[in-house]
């Protein structure tokens, strides 16, 4: 008598971002909480997304963003991998 078998496999990347930048940690409003940020291109490169797909995230909220004192935006990390 044969048996059924199923078999389920998952598979995961793993890749290196390169994050050389200076590490800025600033209070994010949505968190609650003092996040580190990344920059735009870091932002992208972290989604595996382009621009356009990050503006539609920040738009709907599922992205931070925190606008620093030079006018600059920055990205919450957090809330970059918790999607």
């Amino acid at each position: 008598m044969k048996r059924k078998r199923t078999v389920k496999i998952t598979t995961t990347r793993r890749r290196k971002l390169n994050l050389d930048q200076t590490v800025i940690r600033v209070h994010c409003q949505a968190c609650g909480r003092e996040v580190e940020t990344l920059g735009a291109a870091q932002a992208a490169a972290v989604l595996e997304a382009d621009p356009q797909t990050l503006s539609h995230l920040v738009a709907e909220g599922r992205v931070h963003t925190i606008q620093s004192v030079s006018g600059s935006l920055r990205f919450c990390k957090d809330s970059l991998f918790i999607r």
